[in-house]
């Protein structure tokens, strides 16, 4: 809010004084500029309040994403759960990251980069790994 009330006294001043000097079109542009750029931060700090959390005990394995008032959860047991990374032979398209147990899939990390989606698949899976007992011989 300081940064957009900053910028709109810097461009608020620039365009009077074109208004002054005869440039009158300067104004009603710099209002739909700001318009515009102060609905792309509304826009932008909404979708920062989106929330994805994934909680893993020793005994349950709980996804829950909260995309503007709409939470969904998914509870999974962490032994049976799978970790799927699926990507593009060509790389053209983002990879996607899975969870898939007793035929119910869901995809994670949506608002992750690829290396991202790739660490956070790797850490899944040590910590499933971990969780599941030892097989005795």
């Amino acid at each position: 809010m300081t940064f957009f009330s900053l910028l709109i006294l810097v461009l608020a001043a620039i365009a009077l004084r074109f208004w002054l000097l005869g440039a009158w079109i300067v104004m009603p542009l710099m209002v739909v500029e700001l318009g515009v750029l102060g609905s792309a931060f509304y826009l932008v700090q909404k979708a920062s309040r989106d929330v994805e959390t994934i909680d893993l005990s020793d005994n349950l394995l709980r996804v829950t994403r909260k995309v503007r008032s709409v939470v969904d959860e998914w509870q999974f047991q962490p032994y049976w759960v799978q970790v799927i990374l699926k990507t593009d032979q060509i790389s053209w398209y983002p990879t996607h990251l899975c969870l898939r147990s007793h035929g119910k899939m869901i995809e994670i990390g949506t608002c992750l980069t690829d290396e991202e989606r790739e660490e956070l698949s790797e850490s899944l899976k040590q910590e499933l790994q971990i969780l599941k007992p030892v097989e005795r011989i």
